[in-house]
């Protein structure tokens, strides 16, 4: 029995062979990296032209340069000004704060010289005279009164404003004193208050030592009948004797008595001096400063 083969393929219709193998080049787009989609002729392309800069010369750059440059001077020298005038106000506050201060203390110290002469140089140098005809039944309500106020202390702080030159120190603006003899000499004048300090606490050292010898030679009653209600020194209206008129420790306090004096006497001196100095730099700022009293 013979088999119709071509009508059995119609029947089913089987599409023909499309494998790979088939297919022509044409079929895919091109690989090829250099390969271009052609463009329609009727379509322009934009180009962008950059505009044409003129070349500046030499000359135009280095008068850019300098213009940049004075512009930058010129700021500098504004701000230099700014702070100078500021400076130069804060100077002239200070030194007229300075003056103030120096006129406090030439107003104060010489009240502190005063007391100095009453209870430390004037009793050291009357105490040794009394000494020399007291017995133990004598009066010696003097003696008493001499060492109590020998043993008391004029701390010089009291009598010194320095307010103005602690701020100035603290603020570290002591170069704003634009005048080298006036920032000298103010340095020195505190320099010699510094100095003075250290002398009184020298003193307070030999006063402590006498005090602890006084028992020696006065009675503990009377001494203490030597001051009144106020804590102010003075002369009992009952009378006053000594302990003791021992020697050797009439001696040992009469020794301490002349260290007090002497000490107490370049005490005064230095006192003296800062005054001296305090005046000659009022003088340097009334003139440099125009700074008068009120």
């Amino acid at each position: 029995m013979t088999i119709n083969t071509d009508s059995e393929e119609e029947a089913l219709n089987i599409p023909p062979n499309t494998s790979s193998e088939n297919l022509s080049e044409e079929d895919f787009p091109s690989a090829n990296p250099d390969h271009s989609i052609p463009v329609k002729k009727d379509e322009t392309m934009e180009v962008h032209h950059h505009p044409h800069v003129e070349k500046k010369s030499f000359k135009e750059y280095l008068l850019e340069g300098l213009m940049i440059f004075l512009a930058v001077s010129m700021g500098f020298a504004a701000e230099s000004l700014r702070e100078h005038i500021v400076n130069k106000e804060r100077e002239n506050i200070y030194m007229a704060s300075f003056y103030q201060d120096l006129s406090n203390d030439q107003t104060d110290l010489p009240k502190l010289i005063s007391n100095i002469m009453d209870q430390q140089i004037i009793p050291a140098k009357s105490l040794p005279r009394l000494f020399r005809k007291s017995t133990t039944n004598t009066e010696a309500d003097s003696i008493y009164y001499f060492f109590r106020k020998l043993i008391r202390q004029q701390g010089l702080r009291g009598y010194i404003t320095d307010r103005t030159f602690e701020q100035i120190k603290n603020a570290g603006e002591m170069r704003l004193i634009t005048n080298k003899n006036i920032s000298d000499s103010l340095i020195d004048y505190y320099k010699d208050i510094v100095y003075t300090e250290y002398l009184q606490q020298s003193l307070l050292g030999y006063k402590a030592k006498l005090w602890e010898n006084l028992p020696l030679v006065l009675k503990s009653e009377d001494y203490s009948r030597s001051i009144d209600s106020l804590n102010s020194v003075y002369i009992a209206p009952a009378h006053s004797y000594l302990l003791s008129v021992d020697p050797v420790n009439v001696n040992r306090l009469l020794i301490q008595v002349e260290e007090i004096g002497a000490l107490s006497l370049s005490i005064k001196k230095s006192i003296e001096k800062v005054l001296r100095r305090n005046g000659r730099i009022k003088k340097l700022i009334e003139e440099k400063y125009q700074v008068h009293k009120d």
